[in-house]
């Protein structure tokens, strides 16, 4: 997994406004469509991985739900974002990302 390609792209998802931080932004933008990519990272408790993954999967589209190696802190040093839950709202950016995650 390539970590810092990973943190550049949610940078410029930030930057660009495709991007919801935190729980409740993350389930609005489950909730209302836009969604493309919910992205959940290491540190973030197990009963909030869980929600979001039922909250995903009770929606349509239902966005695809990966965990990525980076901590809310690293994150928050990389992008400026102090969050563990993360949802993008860009298909392109959202394409990208999975192919960085899952390689």
């Amino acid at each position: 997994m390539q970590t810092n390609k990973i943190l550049s792209l949610l940078g410029m998802a930030r930057r660009a406004g495709a991007l919801a931080a935190g729980h409740d932004a993350a389930v609005n933008a489950v909730c209302s469509g836009r969604a493309r990519l919910i992205v959940l990272c290491c540190d973030l408790s197990e009963r909030a991985k869980r929600d979001m993954r039922i909250v995903a999967g009770r929606h349509e589209p239902k966005p695809p739900v990966e965990e990525i190696p980076v901590t809310m802190a690293q994150l928050e040093a990389s992008c400026g974002i102090r969050a563990g839950i993360l949802a993008v709202q860009n298909q392109d950016m959202a394409t990208g990302l999975l192919s960085l995650i899952q390689s």
